[in-house]
């Protein structure tokens, strides 16, 4: 279950695992993501939680309300991170949302770590001695200290539990169509008879195809008559109609269908 948080709350903390485990998303540079945007990056993205589990699944929720994936981080460790440092990370990229994943328990490792104090013996020795001489026996009595230094060391063994920690950054895009597709697989490219054409994966909530009622699984063969070759194609053809009211042919379970909306700017 996916629970907003607060981003008031100070970023502490002087290692950022968040940022030296992040990895961009293919394609994810500054430019681009500026370019993809539907507005300017807030001052502090928003910050959501959920648990670790299907990638996919996860990310294809967040397309649905119009968010795309611009980077990630992944690490274990057995430190305490402060989830904090995502939200400062996702600010340094230009977030608008940012996604922690609970930390998830993988095990513990134990070691040993040595503790030396310092130690020191001390000895008393006396004697006594006697002299003789002209005026008869002398005797004389001594004693003497002797302080010895060294160190003593035992292993402390301590145990460290481990955790997977995670996050995923989106940014809030802007979508001409409001469709997401791949491109065709080997049994659609024989069930078409061809190899051109996309399939729609998920569609974006309130955008032009979501009010067009096309729908995920929809195979997209042509725009206004000129043939769909790829996603590439597909992406291309969409920005050069923006604003245009557009006629797009599909195949839906095996029936043609066709179907009318207007490109975003």
């Amino acid at each position: 279950m996916l629970v907003a948080l607060s981003a008031s709350l100070a970023i502490t903390g002087c290692s950022n695992n968040y940022k030296q485990f992040y990895t961009p998303a293919p394609g994810a540079t500054p430019q681009a993501i500026s370019a993809a945007r539907a507005s300017a990056a807030p001052p502090m993205p928003t910050l959501e939680r959920s648990s670790f589990g299907d990638t996919d699944q996860i990310v294809a929720g967040y397309a649905k309300r119009g968010y795309v994936v611009i980077g990630e981080s992944r690490f274990n460790t057995g430190e305490s991170i402060s989830e904090m440092g995502a939200l400062k990370q996702g600010r340094a990229v230009g977030a608008d949302l940012v996604l922690v994943f609970i930390p998830q328990y993988t095990g513990s490792t134990t070691s040993s770590v040595p503790f030396t104090t310092p130690t020191t013996n001390t000895s008393y020795t006396t004697g006594t001695a006697t002299a003789y001489g002209p005026g008869g026996p002398v005797t004389a009595y001594g004693n003497a200290t002797t302080t010895t230094y060294g160190s003593n060391t035992t292993y402390i063994p301590i145990t460290v539990n481990r955790s997977d920690y995670g996050a995923i950054y989106f940014v809030k895009g802007r979508f001409r169509i409001g469709a997401f597709v791949r491109n065709l697989n080997d049994l659609e490219r024989q069930l078409l008879q061809t190899n051109q054409g996309v399939v729609i994966t998920t569609i974006v909530d309130d955008s032009p195809a979501y009010n067009a009622d096309v729908l995920p699984g929809d195979m997209i063969v042509s725009i206004n008559g000129e043939r769909v070759s790829n996603e590439e194609g597909f992406a291309r053809m969409s920005s050069a109609r923006r604003g245009q009211l557009i006629k797009m042919s599909l195949i839906r379970q095996g029936n043609a269908i066709e179907k009318s909306l207007t490109v975003g700017d």
